[in-house]
């Protein structure tokens, strides 16, 4: 049986990499790719687990993109299971990564408690990923849940926070925090 008070953490490259550098070996990781990166050693270096998945953040098949697939899916929800401590990070942290970890809470917690991890001024999780969920999920209603969150907040824009947004980067930078993760 796998805890139930799972912390999970969303995060971009760069706020990743700072908290695996400051809580060494602390965070299991969940790390998206986008289909031209490659990873370096850091977060094998930094965790004592992790998970490496390579798709792009799209919504539908594109063309030199790799779309997720229900199998990435199902893996990256196995690998969750009873980790008490989950890092889940992609590139900016708002779209691939925030739909896996609702998929994770919607699985440990249920919905409404997955639905509390979505910010609308910071998220704009992936619905391919989420439906690809969906269907391997025994929880009710996840997807309609999602679309449901999505559409209540469809009046806010992400640029209207991108100053909010622009100011935490550069505290994290201040910090000395940079993408470790992966390549250029």
């Amino acid at each position: 049986m796998e805890p139930k008070n799972t912390e999970i953490r969303i995060a971009g490259y760069t706020a990743a990499s700072l908290l695996l550098e400051r809580e060494l070996k602390q965070w299991h990781a969940l790390v998206l790719l986008d289909s031209n990166k490659q990873a370096t050693n850091f977060v094998q270096e930094h965790t004592p687990s992790h998970l490496y998945l390579r798709f792009d953040d799209i919504e539908e098949p594109r063309a030199d993109k790799q779309t997720p697939t229900r199998a990435q899916i199902a893996q990256a929800i196995e690998f969750a299971q009873g980790k008490d401590k989950l890092l889940v990070s992609c590139r900016a942290g708002r779209g691939r990564s925030v739909a896996l970890a609702y998929l994770i809470c919607c699985r440990e917690r249920g919905v409404t408690e997955a639905l509390k991890l979505l910010d609308p001024t910071r998220h704009r999780p992936n619905r391919l990923v989420i439906s690809l969920g969906d269907t391997l999920l025994d929880a009710l209603y996840v997807l309609d849940s999602f679309d449901d969150w999505h559409r209540r907040h469809a009046h806010v824009q992400l640029s209207d926070y991108y100053d909010e947004m622009e100011k935490e980067f550069e505290a994290l930078e201040a910090q000395g925090a940079s993408n470790r993760i992966c390549g250029p």
